[in-house]
């Protein structure tokens, strides 16, 4: 019976820990996974030419490092050369939002 009562709390525990994982939502276009994703604050800071390939969002209840990495590692799987953290919206700044862009290509 003690068994028992313990795997339904490593149960409990593993259901619990994966209901809480970082989940980013994407819309937009996807390229071949990038190795580096620059990360800006501020379109004006970008000191090249680049398009905007998808828009990203995820709740934000997080600590601010984790949001970060989480929006950058999803940027990377897009294949996005840079995200730029757009604002937090929503009842107490419940929702982050960030564009992933794609650096242009120079003409040679």
């Amino acid at each position: 019976m003690k068994i028992l009562k313990l795997q339904h709390i490593a149960i409990a525990t593993c259901l619990f820990l994966t209901s809480c994982g970082t989940m980013v939502n994407y819309l937009g276009d996807a390229y071949p996974a990038t190795n580096k994703v620059d990360v800006y604050y501020d379109a004006k800071d970008i000191k090249q030419e680049y398009k905007v390939i998808g828009h990203l969002s995820m709740i934000n209840d997080l600590d601010q490092e984790v949001v970060k990495k989480a929006l950058v590692n999803k940027s990377k799987a897009m294949g996005a050369d840079g995200v730029i953290i757009l604002q937090t919206t929503g009842k107490d700044n419940s929702t982050v939002k960030a564009d992933a862009i794609k650096y242009s290509e120079k003409a040679n």
